[in-house]
C-alpha cells in the first residue's frame, strides 16, 4: 500500500468520524426536545379525548389514546436512558459518533407518532363542527411544533408532519364538496409550508452546529497558544489577535472583508480603536441609538469584562456574532462569525409563520361563515318543519271533515236511493202516472252518482293521508272481472258499446289483495272506457302474465282518446280536460287518480297511453309476489270487502244497479 493510499484512508476515517459527530449533534438536538414533545403529545391527546368523549365510540377513543400514551412514554424512557448514559460518561472521554441508521430510527418513531395523530381522521364521522376544528387545531399545532423541535433531524420532522396532516387532506379530498376540497388544499399548503420551515430550521441548526464547532476549535487553538497563527487564514470566520495594548498582531482576509476595512489599514501594530472607527459601523450607531465611542468601548470590553457573545447588524448589511477571549499571554483573540444567511433564514421563517397566521385567520373566517350558514339552514329547517306540521294538521282536519260529511251525506242519500228503488219497483202498488217512474229512476240514478262521488272523494283523502289499510286475502281475479262485466253490462248496452274479456284469466292463481279495492279498480277502468267510447265502439279487458311473471290487467277502448301531454293532467285529482269533458261526459276527475292510488297501494303500477281519436289503453301491473300458491295460504272467512259479501250503505257499497255507475266520478 502506497503512502498516498494510507493518507487517503486516514482522510476518509477523519471525515467519517466528523460525520458521526455531526449526526451526534443532530441526535442531541433532537433528544433535547423529546420531553417537551412527549409531554405536549400526552396533554393534547387528553384534551382531544375530553372534548370528543361524548361523540366518538369509547373503545376506539381509548385505543387511540392508549397508543399515543404508549408511544410518548416509550420515548420518555429512551430519553431518560440516553441522559443516564451521558451523565455516566467521563468528561474527558469524547462521545462516540452516531451511525446514520440511528437517525433513521428516530425518524421512524416520529413517523409512528404522526400516524397515530393522523389516525384521528377516523373520528370525523362522529365529530361536530366545533370538535372537528379542535382536533384540526391540535394536529396543526403538533405539526408546527414538530417543524421546530424536530428540525435537527429533518427526516423525523417531515415524517411527523406528513403522517399527521396528509390523512386529513386525503379524507377532505375524498368527501369531494367545494368546502372540503378547499380544506384539503389548505392542508397540503400548510404541510408544504411546514416542510419548508423544517428545512429552514434544520439549515439554521446545522449552521449553528458548524459555527459552534468551528468556534470551539478556534478557541481551543487560542487556549493551546499555537505558534502558527497563520493557519487561521483559511477559516470562513473573521479572526484577529490583539496584544495587551490592543495592537493588531494577526488577522485573516475575512476580518478585512467582513468589517469593510481598507487593505492599507491592516498591518501589525494597527490600533484596534482606529480599526473599529474606520470599519463598518453597526446599524445602532447609524440610527443614532448609541454613539460611536460607546460602541467602541463596548467592543473593547468584549472578552475582558464582557465574555458574552454579541450579535449585531453592520451598516454594510452583514450580521455578525462577535466573540473575544483573553489568552494566557494577555492577548485578545477576536472572532466574528458571519450569520447573515442565518438571519435571512430566520426572517424567512418569521415570514412563513406570519403567512401561516394569516391563513389560520382565513380558515377561522371560513369556519365562522360555515357556522352562519349552518345556523341559517337550521332556521330554515325549523320553518319547514312548522310548515309541514301545519300542512299535516290541515290534512288531518280535511280528512276528519270529509269523513264526517260523508257519513252525514250517506245516510239521507241511502234513504233517497232505497225509497226511490222501492217506488221504481212499485213494491206497494202502482204510482199512477207513468211519468213518475221516469222521475223516480232519475232520482235513484242521481243519488247513486252522488253517493259514489262522496265515496271516491273520501277514499282519495284517506289515501293521501296515508291512513287507508288494505284488507288482504286470497282473491279470485277472474270472479271479480266477471262480476264487474255483469254489473256494467247494462251501461255498455245502453251506450251501444261492445264489452269483451280476453286473456288467460282461467290460469291465474289467487292473488293476495283487497277484494273490494281490486273490484273498484276494475269498475273504474271499465266505466271510464265505456263512458268515453262513442256508440258502435268497443271496450276490451285482457288478463295476462303469471307463471312467475307480473300480472297485468289491460283495459283498452276505441273512444275519443286524448293527447299524450294531457295524460299527467287527468292523473291528478279534480283535473279535467275542457275539450273532452263537455256536458255529455259527467265526472269530477277522481276516477283515474283514485285507481292509480289503489294500484300503488297493492305494490303495482298503472300506465296510460292514448291518442286523440284512437282510444285509450290503461295497463295495471301487479308484482308476481302477490300470487298465492294453491293451499299455501289458509282460507279466511269472507271479509266485508270480498266479492260475495254484502256491504252496508255506510261503507260505500250499493246494489248491483248502483255499482254499475261507479265510474260516474271518473275522469
Amino acid at each position: 500500500m502506497t503512502s498516498r493510499d494510507v493518507q487517503g484512508e486516514g482522510l476518509l476515517s477523519r471525515l467519517t468520524a466528523e460525520d458521526g459527530q455531526l449526526r451526534r449533534q443532530q441526535l442531541e438536538g433532537f433528544a433535547r426536545h423529546t420531553p417537551i414533545n412527549a409531554t405536549v403529545s400526552l396533554v393534547n391527546s387528553l384534551i382531544a379525548v375530553v372534548m370528543i368523549w361524548d361523540t366518538v365510540p369509547k373503545p376506539m377513543l381509548l385505543a387511540w389514546l392508549g397508543l399515543i400514551w404508549l408511544s410518548a412514554l416509550y420515548r420518555l424512557q429512551r430519553w431518560h436512558h440516553w441522559r443516564s448514559r451521558a451523565a455516566a460518561r467521563p468528561e474527558q472521554q469524547r462521545p462516540k459518533g452516531v451511525r446514520r441508521v440511528t437517525l433513521h430510527k428516530a425518524a421512524a418513531w416520529s413517523a409512528l407518532a404522526g400516524v397515530l395523530w393522523g389516525a384521528s381522521v377516523t373520528f370525523d364521522p362522529y365529530l361536530g363542527p366545533d370538535q372537528r376544528l379542535l382536533v384540526m387545531i391540535l394536529i396543526a399545532a403538533m405539526a408546527a411544533g414538530a417543524a421546530t423541535t424536530l428540525g435537527a433531524i429533518p427526516l423525523a420532522a417531515a415524517a411527523f408532519i406528513a403522517a399527521s396532516i396528509l390523512p386529513w387532506a386525503a379524507y377532505f379530498a375524498w368527501l369531494g364538496d367545494g368546502v372540503h376540497i378547499a380544506l384539503a388544499c389548505f392542508a397540503l399548503i400548510m404541510t408544504l409550508a411546514m416542510l419548508i420551515s423544517t428545512s429552514i430550521v434544520h439549515g439554521s441548526f446545522m449552521d449553528a452546529v458548524r459555527a459552534r464547532r468551528q468556534n470551539a476549535a478556534l478557541v481551543g487553538q487560542i487556549r493551546e497558544e499555537r505558534s502558527d497563527w497563520l493557519e487561521i487564514s483559511d477559516t470562513s470566520e473573521a479572526f484577529a489577535l490583539f496584544d495587551d495594548k490592543d495592537r493588531l498582531l494577526l488577522w485573516n482576509e475575512n476580518y478585512r472583508r467582513i468589517l469593510s476595512l481598507p487593505k492599507d489599514l491592516l498591518h501589525r501594530g494597527a490600533d484596534r480603536r482606529e480599526l473599529l472607527q474606520r470599519g463598518a459601523a453597526p446599524v445602532s450607531v447609524v440610527r443614532g441609538e448609541e454613539s460611536v465611542d460607546d460602541w467602541i468601548e463596548r467592543q473593547l470590553k468584549l472578552g475582558k469584562e464582557d465574555r458574552s457573545a454579541q450579535i449585531e447588524q453592520l451598516s454594510n448589511g452583514r450580521w455578525l456574532k462577535s466573540i473575544a477571549r483573553e489568552t494566557g499571554r494577555g492577548h485578545t483573540a477576536v472572532v466574528h462569525v458571519d450569520i447573515t444567511e442565518l438571519k435571512q433564514r430566520e426572517s424567512e421563517l418569521l415570514a412563513t409563520q406570519e403567512e401561516l397566521r394569516v391563513q389560520s385567520q382565513e380558515v377561522q373566517r371560513a369556519y365562522d361563515q360555515l357556522g352562519q350558514q349552518h345556523r341559517r339552514i337550521e332556521e330554515t329547517t325549523i320553518e319547514l318543519r312548522r310548515a309541514r306540521d301545519s300542512a299535516m294538521e290541515a290534512n288531518r282536519a280535511k280528512t276528519e271533515f270529509l269523513a264526517n260529511m260523508s257519513h252525514e251525506l250517506r245516510t239521507p242519500l241511502n234513504a233517497v236511493i232505497g225509497f226511490s228503488d222501492l217506488m221504481a219497483r212499485e213494491a206497494f202498488g202502482p204510482l199512477g202516472d207513468a211519468r213518475y217512474g221516469g222521475y223516480i229512476r232519475h232520482i235513484h240514478d242521481s243519488g247513486e252518482h252522488l253517493l259514489n262521488l262522496i265515496n271516491d272523494l273520501l277514499d282519495l283523502s284517506i289515501i293521501e293521508a296515508g291512513e287507508l289499510k288494505l284488507i288482504e286475502e286470497p282473491v279470485d281475479v277472474a270472479a271479480i272481472v266477471q262480476l264487474c262485466t255483469e254489473l256494467l253490462g247494462n251501461q255498455a248496452a245502453h251506450a251501444e258499446v261492445t264489452l269483451a274479456v280476453t286473456g288467460n284469466q282461467a290460469d291465474w292463481p289467487r292473488l293476495r289483495a283487497d277484494a273490494t279495492k281490486l273490484r273498484q279498480i276494475v269498475l273504474n277502468l271499465l266505466s271510464n272506457a265505456i263512458k268515453f267510447t262513442p256508440a258502435g265502439g268497443s271496450v276490451s279487458l285482457n288478463l295476462s302474465g303469471g307463471g312467475g311473471q307480473p300480472f297485468t290487467i289491460t283495459v283498452a277502448d276505441t273512444g275519443i282518446g286524448m293527447r299524450p301531454e294531457d295524460i299527467p293532467t287527468v292523473l291528478e285529482p279534480f283535473r279535467r280536460l275542457s275539450s273532452a269533458h263537455d256536458a255529455a261526459y259527467q265526472g269530477a276527475g277522481l276516477g283515474l287518480p283514485l285507481t292509480k292510488a289503489l294500484v300503488e297501494l297493492h305494490g303495482g303500477d298503472m300506465t296510460v297511453t292514448s291518442a286523440p281519436g284512437q282510444g285509450t289503453r290503461v295497463v295495471v301491473t301487479l308484482p308476481a309476489a302477490v300470487a298465492v300458491g294453491q293451499g299455501s295460504v289458509t282460507e279466511k272467512t269472507e271479509a266485508p270487502g270480498s266479492p260475495d259479501a254484502p256491504k252496508s250503505a255506510d261503507n260505500g257499497a250499493a246494489t248491483p244497479s248502483a255499482t254499475a255507475s261507479a265510474g260516474g266520478s271518473g275522469t
